[in-house]
């Protein structure tokens, strides 16, 4: 789960205002009742609200700041008793073997010494290590020399010890630089079709990255760091420009038509201009003003092939200039209403 931090769009010194303005504003964008078909959008504000709940209140950020508890608000597990950081040390703090009798003590001592080397290089290295040690340790009259082999000329514990430093430093954790935010406005019909942006890190390094036909008003890409030891990933937030005739509302277009009384009472059809061509839609008899005409399939792509719907409101006009039959019609109709 991503840290609440990226969540909703805060640093870690961010204040309580600061966190409850991006609560509301991400809240608006991802309520499941603005986006009644975006499958993803109740998990999204899950997700922001949980956010919101960890950072607002200033225990439960103080735990996560400090590693007790993770993104999801559970306890941190403790590393397993019996592991330091020096696995060694045990080796070190345990007693000594006794010596042997001073008549075998040099043939003993080398023994010993080598003996536990060995038994360490197996417990860490395993087999194969410690025989290609004892290896290269005798020369062809099977006797001990000054060699390269890592321990054998010096305390085989120190040697351990550095070997240790050696893997610690290699393996030392990557730290993870914090995302970098960036806002992009673009048309209706780029929406639809999709596109290719440039995204710049630093000062010289340049990243392409794709717009998936359909991307929402509101939509998130994340552009991955092309260097994660100097940059952060990227978090692109997409928007749509306004239109000339449409509204967007997740997949779903919305968009106005006007059209004549008569044809208000007596139905008929009109020609429309969808993002993807023409289409005729007809009106049905007796639609008014509140009148929403529902063409499916002709919004924004969505997932597994299938589109938004497009939803045309209707708003009765009357005429630039006053017609005097429409005005004798009404009165009539006044009149016989009135009898």
């Amino acid at each position: 789960m991503r840290s609440p931090y990226t969540v909703l769009g805060v640093n870690t010194t961010a204040k309580a205002a600061d966190i409850k303005s991006a609560y509301r504003q991400l809240a608006k964008i991802w309520h499941p009742d603005q986006n009644p078909d975006d499958p993803q959008a109740g998990s999204r504000f899950a997700e922001i609200a949980h956010a919101y709940k960890m950072l607002i209140d200033p225990e439960l950020r103080l735990k996560f700041d400090n590693g007790h508890i993770d993104a999801r608000g559970r306890r941190q597990a403790r590393p397993s008793r019996g592991f330091t950081a020096n696995p060694f040390k045990n080796f070190k703090d345990s007693p000594p073997r006794p010596r042997p009798q001073p008549a075998a003590a040099n043939q003993s001592s080398d023994a010993l010494d080598e003996a536990k080397f060995e038994d360490m290089v197996v417990h860490i290295f395993g087999d194969a290590a410690a025989k290609k040690t004892r290896e290269q340790a005798q020369d062809k009259t099977g006797q001990r020399t000054k060699t390269d082999a890592p321990g054998m000329d010096e305390d085989p514990l120190t040697t351990l010890d550095n070997l240790f430093k050696k893997w610690k430093s290699r393996h030392k954790p990557k730290t993870v630089l914090p995302s970098t935010y960036h806002q992009i406005d673009i048309t209706l019909e780029t929406a639809f079709s999709g596109c290719e942006e440039e995204l710049m890190f630093g000062d010289a390094e340049t990243i392409t990255y794709e717009v998936p036909a359909g991307t929402v008003d509101g939509g998130e890409i994340v552009v991955s760091s092309p260097n994660p030891q100097l940059y952060g990933d990227a978090v692109v937030t997409v928007r749509h420009q306004p239109h000339d005739r449409f509204r967007s509302s997740g997949s779903d277009l919305h968009g106005d038509h006007p059209i004549e009384l008569a044809e208000a009472v007596l139905g008929g059809s009109f020609v429309y201009e969808g993002l993807d061509g023409p289409l005729r839609i007809d009106v049905p008899e007796w639609s008014g003003s509140d009148t929403v005409l529902e063409i499916k399939e002709k919004g924004l792509p969505k997932p597994k092939g299938k589109r938004g719907s497009m939803h045309v409101h209707l708003r009765v006009m009357l005429p630039e200039k006053p017609d005097p039959n429409l005005k004798d019609l009404m009165r009539s109709s006044k009149k016989a209403w009135y009898l």
